[in-house]
């Protein structure tokens, strides 16, 4: 990851926010998160940000119909009286033009049209929601704006064949066409404008509300305007305002060739439409079409017969974009410069976090096998992306991963959240996101929390051991594949030599005894070094854990991923989910003996994210101004089978019809044996902590009659004990206290203490 690191010297520009702001949320309490909750598929151990209230839409007053837009992003449907379609998000990017842009490395744009001017947020044509609905003599057209901070910037038009004939220009916007066009109604800020094509130019019908907290045009023309007796063929298209409420052609502000129309984003685009491969934004056919400026291949068949109609919410199964809607935004996420919209910095950066709307796309793969009826959950895994990549890494260049982790070898629910930018490391926002995206899952689907595996590629794998570090009572398991946690004596890791920025070492992977790990790595990587590699998996080694580690003989960094476009390349760690599911079942319950070293400065406690305990062991504080903490555990009451290690060195790995690649592998595994008579003892050893709680419940303490605790710390503390009875009494160093309310605090000195229930 070092080398990648190098770009990251970034310098944002500023957006200036004209017109409002663009948050569109309400912290209303969703009945879906708390049916999740309730059955428990978001998980014990996950942070304040999992469990929160989910954000719901704000509804504009003008739109006289109930929210009905998809969730999935290239779906449509009717309900309440209206028809909904969800675009794409941020695939506002036009045709190809001469100008490649360098702000997306790694994720490259179908078109490369660039936004002039700073009230466009890099994103200010980007469709949202396209609606229609018809009532009380009326019919409404309403476009949210998926970037929205100056209402002056977009304009959107309707193409509308609903008669015979027509003819294919769209009048008004350069070089576009489709068959049949009958009328073109123009939206935007200015009003709505039709021109039905009649020589008698566009014609003002409607006044044009706007609502910046859901980023909507709305308009509501008379039933008269438009004949409705048979079904509508529909295109849309947005660009930019001219001023006067057309399509400003701007070829040099745009960077755009004189035959291409000036059209950012067009709406009606399927998964059929836009195939997933290589397709990082799903604009690839978008700007293939844009670029011959016929666009016949994206309508949608508005059937007002069907207006009174409600649809369920479209579940497509195999690969698809989700949209939820986030806690924070703008300058919320830590630069005060920017309100929403895209940071499109020019100098090959990428930046973190770079995506700053309150609505954030994610990539889901719901199996074949999935019923949300069903009484057994799916199995749910992380799919963490690469640095420089997307939400949609995976399904645009490792399908066969894709297709191994959560179809063909095991049936899972796979997620990858976009992590507010491609350079994250699933830390601060990214890690926000994360557990937002969680959230959003679980309360949409049936979803199972005991075995949950994070994996990622590179940055993604890195990430994936950050979160098992931070949270390990949440994992089942981790896959790593080509990054690292260690630093080799022979590669040290310095801000002053290569900008890396990896955790500082294997200590704090000492968290992960209870969890799976499997990692793999090639020699010729070059952008993780392979030593690093090697010292982290021998870092699991060296603490007597299990793990599984691969190293691919004459694999690289960057080729190897792309290899998985054309076979399975990593079918092996697909396989190890597999095993690991068959061997152990789900994640740990309360073990009997953990250690627990966390980094103070990792805490967030406005957004609800940070490492603050893990199973017993809660609400976690170290002492001001520390790097790190740790806790050494052990609860009598649970006690742990004895273990013999059982490694193996040098398995040959040899290429086959799937991987064509050969690897050696190293492995370790545990053989239990039998474990010590349980007693109430509790013995705990504490570095740098200035308050925690013990739940002597969890522990397995509480019910004991010979129940004591044991404690060492370095500095004073404070400690809580919970999951006790009223009125027990408490002794420590000669002073007694009674227990209230199941619980009770005691200031205890560094040093040795015991603490005994008389």
């Amino acid at each position: 990851m070092r080398a990648q690191l190098s770009v990251l010297a970034a310098l944002l520009f500023g957006l200036t926010a004209c017109g409002g702001q663009s948050s569109s949320s309400s912290n209303t309490a969703s009945p879906e998160l708390n049916a999740a909750l309730a059955r428990g598929v978001v998980p014990s151990g996950a942070p304040a940000a999992a469990f929160g209230d989910i954000p719901q839409r704000h509804s504009p007053a003008s739109w006289p119909f109930e929210e009905g837009a998809p969730r999935t992003s290239g779906t449509g449907r009717y309900a309440h009286g209206a028809y909904y379609w969800t675009d794409f998000i941020y695939d506002a990017n036009g045709a190809k033009g001469p100008n490649v842009p360098f702000y997306r490395i790694g994720t490259p744009t179908g078109g490369s049209l660039h936004y002039p001017a700073a009230n466009m947020a890099g994103n200010g044509a980007d469709l949202f929601v396209v609606a229609l609905g018809r009532k009380n003599g009326e019919l409404f057209f309403r476009v949210d704006w998926q970037t929205l901070i100056d209402h002056s910037v977009p304009v959107a038009a309707f193409a509308i064949d609903n008669q015979e004939g027509g003819s294919e220009e769209w009048p008004g916007i350069t070089g576009l066409r489709s068959p049949g066009v009958d009328a073109l109604l123009m939206l935007s800020a200015n009003g709505a404008f039709i021109d039905y094509k009649d020589g008698s130019g566009p014609q003002f019908v409607a006044s044009v509300t706007v609502d910046m907290a859901s980023r909507s045009f709305i308009a509501a023309l008379p039933h008269s305007s438009l004949a409705t007796d048979q079904p509508w063929t529909l295109y849309v298209a947005s660009g930019i305002n001219n001023g006067e409420g057309g399509f400003l052609n701007d070829n040099a502000g745009f960077r755009s060739l004189p035959n291409q129309p000036p059209v950012f984003n067009l709406a009606f685009r399927d998964y059929d439409d836009e195939p997933a491969l290589f397709n990082f934004w799903f604009d690839e056919s978008q700007s293939t079409a844009l670029n011959t400026g016929d666009v016949s291949a994206f309508s949608q068949q508005i059937d007002w017969a069907r207006m009174g109609e409600t649809e369920p919410e479209p579940l497509r199964y195999g690969y698809s974009n989700r949209w939820y809607l986030s806690s924070v935004s703008g300058a919320e996420l830590g630069d005060g410069n920017f309100a929403a919209g895209v940071d499109r910095s020019e100098a090959g950066v990428v930046a973190d976090p770079g995506y700053y709307d309150a609505v954030q796309p994610y990539g889901i793969y719901i199996p074949s096998s999935y019923s949300p009826s069903s009484e057994s959950p799916s199995l749910f895994t992380w799919l963490l992306h690469s640095f420089t990549q997307n939400h949609n890494q995976y399904s645009a260049s490792v399908p066969n991963y894709l297709l191994a982790a959560c179809e063909n070898l095991r049936q899972s629910v796979c997620v990858t959240p976009l992590g507010r930018g491609s350079a994250g490391y699933y830390e601060t926002a990214a890690e926000l996101d994360f557990w937002e995206v969680w959230r959003d899952v679980a309360a949409h689907f049936n979803i199972d929390s005991e075995a949950v595996f994070t994996t990622g590629y590179s940055m993604g794998a890195i990430g994936s051991i950050n979160l098992m570090v931070k949270y390990p009572e949440v994992f089942f398991g981790g896959v790593i594949l080509a990054g690292s946690h260690a630093n080799a004596n022979l590669l040290p890791c310095s801000l002053d030599n290569n900008g890396c920025v990896e955790p500082k070492g294997p200590e704090l992977m000492e968290n992960l005894k209870w969890n799976g790990y499997y990692q793999a790595h090639g020699t010729f990587d070059q952008l993780v070094p392979f030593p690093d590699a090697r010292a982290t998996a021998d870092g699991m080694r060296d603490f007597g854990y299990r793990y599984v580690f691969d190293h691919y003989l004459v694999e690289d960094h960057i080729v190897w991923t792309l290899k998985d476009a054309g076979y399975s390349a990593f079918e092996k760690a697909a396989q190890w989910m597999v095993d690991w599911q068959a061997s152990e079942g789900q994640r740990r319950a309360a073990p009997g003996e953990l250690v627990y070293r966390w980094e103070p400065d990792k805490v967030n406690a406005d957004w609800g994210i940070g490492p603050t305990g893990a199973w017993w062991l809660e609400e976690l504080e170290a002492v001001a101004g520390a790097e790190f903490a740790e806790i050494r555990a052990q609860s009598g009451a649970l006690p742990e089978p004895s273990i013999s290690l059982e490694p193996s060195v040098g398995e040959l790995i040899f290429p086959d019809a799937t991987t064509l690649s050969p690897a050696v592998r190293d492995s370790q595994l545990w053989q239990r044996g039998s474990a010590e008579a349980a007693t109430g003892e509790l013995r705990a050893s504490l570095v740098q902590v200035a308050a925690l709680t013990i739940n002597l419940r969890e522990a397995g303490i509480a019910e004991r009659d010979d129940k004591r605790l044991l404690l060492s710390s370095d500095s004073p503390y404070q400690l809580r004990l919970t999951g006790l009875d009223d009125g027990q009494s408490v002794e420590v160093e000669g002073s007694r206290w009674q227990v209230r309310n199941g619980e009770l605090v005691l200031s205890m000195p560094a040093g040795d203490s015991q603490v005994v229930f008389p």
